[in-house]
């Protein structure tokens, strides 16, 4: 049921999610070197000189918490079910950001103590959107199946 408010929150949800494979999450520009981090590679340019890091597994996660939001959404019939699978959903999305969150850190350590000009993308803020409308539409979730169960304690 497309219409309940849990479901619409977790199609949008999977929207902000797939914003994250088409932006870039961190810019930084140190001493005439170029880093860029979005969810397939961290880029190192200096000149004509480009090095890539292939972290394509952080846009497989993503694609995965998709897939994941959408069974999530399909599963209305079985409420408990649709509770422990977002509840696992909420923990990748974790993950993506924590990941964010290291190679970032790893790219500032490997720059050291140079001047730093650092801007963060949309794909860095946009798993933390997917976390809270996950957390409302596990709640939601969570209050439909109060709801039939005070309506079995009538009967």
């Amino acid at each position: 049921m497309i219409q309940r408010i849990q479901s619409i929150l977790l199609l949008i949800s999977a929207a902000v999610l797939s914003i994250c494979l088409f932006t870039p999450a961190w810019q930084a520009t140190s001493e005439g070197t170029a880093y860029h981090l979005n969810s397939f590679a961290v880029t190192i340019t200096h000149g004509d000189i480009s090095s890539d890091k292939n972290v394509a597994f952080i846009a497989g996660l993503i694609g995965l918490s998709i897939a994941l939001t959408f069974y999530i959404i399909f599963k209305y019939k079985n409420r408990v079910l649709q509770m422990r699978l977002n509840m696992m959903n909420t923990i990748l999305i974790c993950l993506i950001e924590g990941l964010y969150f290291w190679y970032i850190r790893k790219i500032k350590l490997f720059i050291g103590a140079a001047e730093i000009h650092e801007t963060f993308g949309l794909a860095f803020y946009m798993p933390l959107a997917a976390l809270i409308l996950c957390f409302i539409a596990g709640k939601r979730i969570q209050k439909d199946e109060e709801l039939v169960k005070s309506v079995d304690r009538i009967r």
